[in-house]
């Protein structure tokens, strides 16, 4: 009997601990075809655009281009506010960003055209035009929103003097722009496609609408055409079977392009004896890099002169070693065109060393004929070959992403494990799909396997998400345990897919040398013997013992200024060489670079007196410390001063300045942003929160769907820093220090209301805490929305191709206090800054290299450097803002930053005001962890606050014995102008 009453308790206990739900039937069972496709947004894209048209219209044959001037133009209503003029032999219009402009095309057919502008970039450009077309009044398919126009940079060479670095390696030539008029026809910037973009235009009157998104831009023209499919190679060479072939062999060093459209193209070096040139201790150029090629669009060309008419073949010396079982892909062009078929996609097998390939068709070489004179040849890095089945790759994708997301909307938040769910019954073909998706995963890797004849390993990943596939439809009532593996999870299939997409899209291909002429038996031999290799390494390695590289601090001199920055050796070495370019040059002071390792070696520095004469990029809550005692020298004393900050948003030196002095100059700003996921947020029916009521309002929302939104409060750090606390405090009406800092703010309501509100986001809306990744989480889905940096902008645009077009960026959530429309959406980001030391015996030569530094042109110029050498994805903030509107940036992050400047807002530092940042921290972990009533932990938190900040100011001379004997006035946003003119940020 007591057994039996043991087991019927227990039984109960089992019972009643299993959490109860409720589900609504009615809501969640319907179709399968019924429920939403998260990939829905591209069916709008080109790709699938163009298929439906070619299925109900026609590409006119056209026997000539048609050409459109602005005259008919010009009689426009909406164009009333344009100015039209008449110069380097054009009617053209100048037209400004965010200006769009109506030009009347008129067609005797109803088909698709292909579109082309003749246009004029801004004058000295340092990236791409981007525009927006509509064709009378919407746009057609998704990247027309959008487009790059293709322009053009020559290489110059580098002055003697200037060509190399202080250790004797080759520097990059400059790129220049070549500010001409340029006939472009719309195309995809990736190279996805052998033609120009094509749209639909009616018959008779249209109206091509174009926006103007980044710098000025002249246009002039419109064209329309329909390009004529390539002949093949048997048809092409049997135009010239009575020219000769041509057995003398021409060579054009990779390195030593003639022109390239994009600007981060650029020469490399390899060290080894084969390539040409080559030098055991220096670096030289005598490549041209692959990996700053490898996107697809990506076009260097070449000039040559042919002595003797006649049949060329063409051979690249060529590495590809990157991509593990994977061909590349390149366009050749023969005088700006393709002269025929298997050129618009030319494959190159991997390659783990050096070799020399002759282009052919497995049987004989192609052949192209030259006449005597000037030619080009152009290589174009294209994703032709693999467009068809990253297409495939996406279908899958959204698939399975749709998948999980509806599973989601059945289960709702449970994770439950005694929760039996009947997915099935909803889902009834759940098991089938997951079989058809993991197997058009695994047709897609095998053809892919084909092309090159080998196992592509590289793309491996695809054959683990058809795994996890197939072992999810194993047991398929029990996914929603699993969403990590299909949809939700670094490792999910979803993911996997992604990542492969990713790897497909970029191509790199490192070139040597490019022959023409001969046959790949008389080229030479693509490597060094075993000797010429030895000995070249013993020379490398016995020289490397008295080279002299970028070291974290030497011995210096006195004629000689001094500069440590607190960077990695990438940006160092690209600011060592604008300095001995261009600096010393100027101002006839030779500098040295040295890496700063860590801000702590100031303060031992400081004790022997030997610290530098200037830092770079030292984060700006750092300068202050040093000014109270007395290390650094106000650079508002200055001459220059102003003209160096009047580009600056003058709340950037509210944490630089001391007393009546300012102690740095802002180098970089920050930039929080809001990002989101289009497609989930489409899904849910949700628009992006403007403020944190709107926050509020979709979380439940979102938390019905296991997903959440991210704030960097919820990182793993327990340490909240300002960036992450204060924008509460601000967005209630509450101060970070009162007037003269000398007491805390804890006791003010307006503070209170804002703690109690960024830590009612973590107890009673949930928000997730311990979030390892906010980009992973991101990507998968499970925080779509969020609150990121710059780093997390540059990460999706580079690390996530899987999810181009799905995302957006905005202003931060914020606080609508007046009830006006426009809330306060204040953020508070730090930068980096430039500092000078008192104890440096050169302070006038200091500043002048703080001066030029921080100056619009050189800024640009280092922006333009970083992009050319490291590439877009190392670029910084810069805070001169008509740096940052010259530069490579792209547009929104531009009209981001404008927005964001509104808004922004640095506490300033005090004596002790360490401790009102760690207050901070430590009450949101006290109420947040701990459970810790909000007015309880603020009120332990007051005596500590208070006293610190006495010790402090009593120690640095403010405060004696409880009474002021020095005033102390804090910087803010209200009164930063007694300081700081700088620029307007309303």
């Amino acid at each position: 009997m007591k057994k039996i009453l043991n087991a019927t308790i227990l039984f109960l206990l089992i019972l009643f601990s299993v959490p109860s739900f409720s589900l609504n039937a009615q809501e969640v069972q319907k179709p399968e075809n019924e429920w939403y496709e998260l990939g829905a947004f591209r069916e709008t894209t080109y790709y699938r655009t163009i298929k439906k048209w070619n299925q109900k219209y026609n590409a006119i044959n056209l026997d000539n281009e048609l050409e459109f001037d602005l005259g008919p133009s010009q009689a426009l209503p909406q164009n009333a506010g344009l100015v039209f003029t008449f110069d380097d032999n054009y009617n053209y219009v100048e037209l400004g960003k965010d200006k769009s402009l109506d030009f009347v095309v008129e067609v005797n057919q109803t088909g698709l055209y292909e579109l082309g502008l003749l246009f004029k970039a801004a004058d000295n450009y340092t990236s791409e035009p981007y525009v927006g077309f509509k064709i009378n009044g919407e746009e057609p398919f998704n990247e027309i929103s959008n487009i790059a126009l293709e322009v053009f940079w020559t290489l110059e060479e580098r002055e003697d003097e200037k060509r190399y670095n202080r250790y004797g390696n080759e520097l990059l030539p400059y790129s220049k722009a070549k500010n001409e008029w340029v006939k472009h026809y719309l195309n995809d910037t990736n190279a996805r496609f052998v033609h120009p973009y094509k749209v639909l235009l009616n018959q008779g009157a249209n109206i091509v609408t174009i926006t103007n998104h980044s710098l000025d831009l002249k246009i002039a023209k419109l064209f329309l055409n329909n390009t004529k499919e390539n002949i093949t190679y048997e048809n092409y060479i049997a135009k010239y079977k009575n020219e000769a072939v041509v057995e003398d062999i021409s060579k054009l060093e990779a390195e030593l392009m003639t022109e390239k459209n994009d600007i981060e193209i650029k020469a490399g070096y390899y060290k080894d004896p084969g390539m040409t040139p080559n030098a055991y201790k220096n670096s030289v150029l005598n490549m041209l890099d692959g990996s700053s090629s490898s996107r697809g669009g990506s076009k260097a060309t070449y000039s040559f002169d042919v002595e003797k008419a006649g049949l060329y073949s063409i051979s690249l010396k060529y590495l590809q070693n990157k991509l593990n079982g994977l061909s590349i892909s390149k366009a050749i062009y023969i005088d700006g065109a393709i002269p025929f078929k298997e050129f618009e996609s030319y494959l190159f097998p991997e390659s783990k060393k050096w070799v020399n390939h002759t282009l052919n068709n497995n049987s004989d070489e192609y052949k192209v004929y030259l006449s005597k004179g000037r030619h080009t040849i152009s290589l174009e890095t294209t994703v032709i070959h693999y467009n068809d089945l990253i297409e495939r790759l996406y279908v899958v994708m959204d698939k399975i992403n749709t998948l999980g997301l509806t599973i989601a909307s059945i289960t709702g938040s449970s994770t439950n494990t005694f929760t039996d769910w009947n997915i099935v019954k909803y889902l009834p073909n759940i098991v089938s799909d997951l079989h058809a998706y993991a197997d058009e995963i695994t047709a897609v890797y095998e053809e892919i396997n084909q092309m090159t004849g080998k196992e592509a390993s590289e793309v491996s990943s695809l054959k683990v998400a058809a795994k996890q596939l197939r072992n999810l439809s194993k047991r398929p009532n029990k996914i929603n345990l699993k969403l990590s593996q299909l949809n939700s999870g670094s490792g999910s299939a979803y993911q996997l897919v992604g990542t492969a997409i990713g790897i497909l899209l970029m191509q790199p291909l490192d070139i040597d040398t490019i022959y023409l002429g001969g046959s790949h038996k008389s080229l030479p031999r693509p490597n060094a013997n075993i000797f010429r290799k030895f000995w070249f390494s013993v020379k490398s390695f016995f020289y490397s013992f008295v080279d002299e590289r970028y070291k974290v601090a030497g011995s210096r001199r006195d004629d000689v200024l001094e500069v440590w920055v607190a960077q990695s050796n990438l940006y160092i070495d690209i600011i060592q060489s604008m300095a001995d370019t261009e600096f010393t040059p100027l101002y006839g002071k030779e500098v040295k670079i040295n890496i700063l390792p860590s801000t702590q070696k100031i303060i031992l520095n400081n004790a022997t007196n030997s610290n530098p004469d200037v830092v770079l990029s030292i984060d700006s809550w750092e300068p202050y410390n040093y000014a109270l005692r007395g290390m650094l020298e106000d650079l508002s004393k200055y001459d220059g001063f102003d003209d160096v900050t009047q580009n600056m948003y003058a709340n950037l030196f509210t944490p630089v300045i001391y007393d009546e002095g300012v102690y740095a100059i802002p180098e970089t700003q920050g930039l929080n942003l809001l990002f989101y996921r289009k497609d989930i947020f489409e899904y849910l029916d949700i628009k992006p929160p403007k403020t944190w009521d709107d926050v509020i309002k979709i979380l439940p929302i979102l938390q019905s769907y296991q997903m959440n939104f991210y704030h960097p409060l919820g990182s793993e750090s327990s340490y909240k820093n300002y960036s992450a606390t204060t924008p509460f405090i601000y967005g209630h009406g509450g101060e970070v220090f009162t007037e003269n800092g000398l007491t805390t703010v804890l006791t003010d309501e307006n503070v209170i209301n804002g703690i109690q509100f960024m830590t009612d986001l973590f107890n009673v809306y949930n928000l997730p805490l311990q979030v390892s990744s906010f980009f992973e989480h991101f990507r998968s889905g499970t925080l779509p929305v969020g609150v990121g940096t710059i780093d997390m902008y540059l990460q999706l645009k580079y690390a996530s191709p899987e999810l181009a077009g799905q995302w957006g960026i905005s202003q931060v959530p914020g606080f609508d206090r007046n009830q006006d429309g426009e809330p306060e959406s204040w953020t508070t980001a730090y930068g980096k800054s430039s500092i000078l030391f008192k104890s440096s015996n050169m302070k006038q030569d200091g500043w002048n290299f703080i001066k030029w530094w921080n100056s619009t042109e050189t800024q640009i110029e280092y922006l333009q450097n970083i992009k050319m050498s490291l590439g877009e994805k190392f670029l910084v903030i810069p805070a001169n803002v008509d740096a940052l509107e010259a530069s490579n940036w792209d547009q929104e992050i531009k009209t981001q930053v404008g927005l964001a400047a509104k808004w922004s807002r640095i506490p300033a530092i005090t004596p002790g005001s360490y401790i009102v940042e760690r207050e901070f921290s430590n009450i949101w972990n006290l109420v947040v962890i701990d459970k810790m009533d909000v007015r309880v932990a603020v009120g332990k938190s007051i005596d500590v606050v208070n006293r610190e900040l006495n010790r402090k100011f009593e120690e640095f001379g403010y405060v004696k014995n409880g009474v002021v004997i020095k005033e102390y006035v804090v910087p803010n946003n209200d009164n930063i102008e007694r300081w700081v003119r700088g620029k307007k940020n309303d």
